[in-house]
């Protein structure tokens, strides 16, 4: 039919350019989709969104244990010790053990910076010792689960405890927050002075 050009009847100039076109059009969708997705996870984890992690409630979270009657115990970096309650059995925890415990961590001030029975929880949670390192790397991700309790003064703190055994530790800057960035989780919390309630379910 007059006036009818079909793609054989293209010339190979042409046809390249036209190929050519294509490719960079496609490779700009794609980019154009991986930037609408990524937009949309910034809008989502923003505080005004409905999706970002709520704060947890520490309604049900105990008062702090009470240690007038308890002997203030050195353990080691400047972290001090005060047992409520012995624990039982032969078994002590050591750096290679994973725990189930209760513990709640406030500052000198009492604020609650974590606890297992937060949102209700009142079963145990498990820990590896070996997990437990203070996050100097100022990742704000997931900043509401145990790992917002991790300090090297809390892993030192544990070893030698039995089970049952309730124990407060209390924690200085140096072994606590004092060398995460500024603006990261806990930050400020930097310069205070921790405190550990932990009643130490058991060892495996």
């Amino acid at each position: 039919m007059a006036g009818t050009c079909t793609l054989a009847d293209t010339r190979p100039a042409d046809l390249f350019k036209f190929t050519l076109f294509q490719f960079f059009m496609n490779r700009i969708s794609i980019v154009s989709i991986a930037l609408l997705f990524l937009f949309s996870v910034i809008s989502a984890c923003s505080t005004d969104s409905g999706f970002n992690i709520p704060e947890p409630t520490f309604d049900n979270v105990p008062d702090p244990f009470d240690i007038s009657e308890a002997e203030e115990e050195p353990v080691s970096d400047g972290i001090t010790k005060f047992v409520k309650e012995e624990g039982e059995g032969e078994d002590q925890v050591v750096i290679r053990d994973n725990v189930a415990m209760w513990l709640t961590l406030r500052n000198s001030e009492g604020t609650i910076i974590y606890s297992t029975y937060q949102d209700g929880n009142t079963s145990s949670v498990p820990f590896s010792l070996q997990d437990i390192v203070t996050n100097r790397s100022g990742n704000p991700i997931f900043n509401f689960n145990e790992t917002r309790a991790f300090t090297d003064g809390l892993r030192k703190g544990l070893i030698g405890m039995k089970e049952g055994e309730k124990r407060v530790l209390i924690v200085p800057p140096e072994q606590g927050f004092s060398d995460i960035p500024s603006g990261s989780i806990n930050g400020e919390f930097r310069d205070d002075t921790l405190r550990y309630d932990i009643e130490l379910d058991f060892i495996f």
